[in-house]
């Protein structure tokens, strides 16, 4: 499998879980979200890739599904770290709705959450993931003659301490302090925090403990309890961190605040603390360690019993056996009824001359994988001007391939053709259910058929003559990912939470839109002949206007190269240094000629008006009317202004005269 870091040179809680998971004795690999391998730099993320893995994880909100592999979501962060993001509706929530399912850690909460986002395509999986370990890497309980040293009677705990980092008081300080008094408790954390160091103050701080995955077990060992303090957004989220599990994994006692999600998890096999005050907490506490260390057979009994129920449920193999299943099924699971038939068109674009197309190993598995899943034949068209040969490797089968030269298409020059043109042009030679268009620069995932496919299948009658939309990012996979994606172009808004504005001109490819049989009569010469870099949005608008189905997916079922917005504009640049004749008549487009085109195909649909507005910038409020004062001084410069000029121009005459 492959696990997704978001961060992968930080040391923090993500990196410790990938250690742990390492040593399941799976064939683990780590990566960017663009799937370079953190450890060679090597690119996983080829045309190969769900071939040569099963399934990815992603275990942060912040990464992207990028991956072309089956990935699942870790939900195991509180929705307090999501909300109070200011860019949720436009950044998060898209990552989150992108992943093909999700691994639950026990929170009802979080699962509610992922329902509601994920909305009428929710389906239960019972899938889940823990912060836990390999069930080959829990340490036994010590036996009760080894509880009688000093650490024994203490408890562990470690935390940032982020509070204390921020505010100058963590929000369990009051409590440590009562058992740092005490001398019932050891504490570990980072050193510095932001330059600050979070721990200072406390003589029982002990240092910092490596995220290696094994430090930690082993320092536990050495104390009578591990003490679980939950921040107060786990606990508004009825969710935990994973110092529970690492503590029993340790085969250490642990007690823990009365955390709902502790509770439903482990029951009366963890010690629980509870008090209105500090002072009664750290009580609380003081009272489970002496019953700890007064009781030690009971409370190893119960750490035996907590990790059986961890190697049953909780550690991380019976949880990717699951994951493992699921796709595997999802993967064989044939479609029924009569075989459908789709057209895949391959074609150069914004090219000059014949090339080779490097993303055809892309498009044959994907056309395989719906052949296999969906119960479809599938033609991949493939048209250039010799003559595209063949794939080297044999096709799959129920995949076909069929070679066209652009002469036997139009006798015009291919590379002088919009967009639109050619479109319209193969259209005429589709001959089967469902169509697709795509480019040299269009990298679709492997499922990026087969999940349009689902959509169409799924509730044929009402989707029937519909177009469906994939969700895409840019990307040429020369470099590894950065750590944010702010400046990333990618779209899988869906159709409710999309938003027209003047960046729709970039966030629309023609290469994601699929088209059930009775949409070809959208794609006439007629109606998208003058469009290229805007054909998709000129699509969308005509097929709302005919109140057909446009569905756009959560999912990003492709990888464009670079974007066509992005290409036009490069060679629209440099035209326009060439003076004003040449971006209007030495492109094949323009793209404010298609601004206006849009008007002439659909000025009589007021919707798609209001949306060509927006696109164009023409529905931008007007700037804000004078003030009636301000307006009256201007005319009067405007005025004055032909009069300062010829008195300007006679004082410059005679003082010419006078230096003569």
């Amino acid at each position: 499998m492959l696990l997704i870091s978001q961060w992968p040179d930080v040391k923090n809680g993500e990196y410790e879980l990938i250690e742990k998971i390492k040593q399941t004795g799976y064939k683990i690999v780590v990566t960017d979200y663009f799937g370079f391998n953190v450890d060679t730099g090597e690119c996983l993320n080829q045309a190969s890739l769900a071939n040569d893995f099963d399934f990815a994880i992603s275990f942060h909100y912040d990464t992207p599904k990028f991956l072309n592999i089956p990935t699942f979501l870790w939900v195991a962060n509180p929705l307090e770290f999501m909300h109070l993001r200011g860019d949720y509706r436009t950044v998060l929530l898209h990552h989150l709705r992108a992943y093909d399912d999700y691994l639950y850690n026990g929170s009802d909460t979080l699962k509610a959450h992922i329902r509601n986002i994920v909305g009428s395509e929710w389906r239960e999986s019972s899938l889940e993931m823990f912060p836990s370990c390999s069930s080959e890497a829990m340490l036994p309980p010590k036996s009760p003659d080894s509880m009688g040293t000093d650490k024994a009677r203490k408890v562990f705990y470690c935390g940032v301490n982020w509070e204390r980092g921020t505010d100058r008081a963590g929000r369990a300080q009051g409590l440590l302090d009562i058992l740092q008094e005490q001398d019932a408790g050891d504490f570990y954390g980072p050193n510095k925090l932001e330059g600050i160091s979070p721990w200072e103050g406390f003589k029982s701080y002990r240092g910092e403990i490596p995220f290696d995955g094994v430090s930690m077990a082993r320092i536990m060992q050495d104390y009578g309890a591990v003490l679980a303090i939950s921040s107060p957004a786990h606990m508004k989220s009825r969710t935990s961190s994973s110092r529970v599990f690492e503590g029993i994994a340790a085969g250490v006692p642990v007690i823990s605040d009365k955390n709902p999600h502790v509770q439903a998890l482990f029951g009366d096999l963890v010690y629980y603390f509870h008090g209105a005050t500090e002072a009664e907490r750290a009580e609380s506490i003081l009272h489970a360690l002496q019953q700890i260390n007064q009781n030690p057979e009971e409370a190893r009994e119960k750490v035996v019993k907590a990790q059986a129920l961890m190697k049953q449920r909780y550690c991380f193999e019976p949880c990717f056996s699951s994951a493992l299943a699921a796709v595997k099924r999802d993967a064989k699971r044939r479609a029924d009824g009569t075989r459908k038939r789709l057209d895949v068109f391959l074609f150069l674009h914004d090219s000059e001359q014949d090339q080779p197309f490097t993303n055809m190993r892309h498009v044959v598995e994907a056309a395989a994988y719906a052949a296999q899943r969906n119960n479809a034949e599938v033609f991949i068209n493939c048209c250039s001007e010799e003559g595209a040969a063949a794939p080297a490797q044999p096709l799959p089968p129920d995949v076909h391939w069929k070679p066209w030269q652009t002469s036997d298409i139009t006798a015009q020059k291919w590379a002088g053709l919009r967009m639109g043109e050619k479109v319209a042009l193969l259209t005429s030679h589709a001959s089967g259910e469902f169509a697709v268009f795509m480019t040299q620069f269009d990298f679709p995932h492997y499922d990026s058929l087969s999940k349009a496919l689902d959509w169409f299948m799924n509730d044929g009658a009402n989707n029937s003559g519909g177009v469906h939309v994939g969700g895409f990012y840019v990307g040429d996979l020369a470099h590894k990912a950065p750590l944010g994606t702010v400046g990333i172009l990618r779209n899988n808004a869906s159709t409710a939470l999309y938003r027209w504005t003047q960046n729709s001109l970039a966030e629309h490819q023609t290469g994601t839109l699929m088209f059930h049989r009775n949409a070809y009569g959208l794609l006439t010469e007629e109606k998208i002949g003058r469009f290229d870099v805007l054909l998709p949005i000129s699509v969308i608008l005509a097929a709302n206007s005919h109140q057909l189905p446009v569905y756009r997916s959560r999912h990003v079922l492709l990888r464009v190269q670079q974007g066509h917005f992005h290409r036009h504009y490069e060679a629209y640049r440099k035209a326009t240094e060439k003076g004003f004749w040449a971006q209007h008549y030495e492109l094949v487009t323009n793209y404010t000629h298609e601004l206006n085109a849009l008007y002439d195909v659909h000025h009589e649909d007021p919707l798609a008006c209001e949306i060509i507005d927006k696109v164009s910038g023409h529905g931008l409020p007007s700037a804000p009317p004078l003030d009636p004062a301000v307006h009256a001084v201007n005319q009067v410069i405007g005025r004055l202004r032909p009069v300062y000029r010829k008195f300007k121009k006679a004082r410059d005459i005679l003082m010419f005269k006078r230096t003569s």
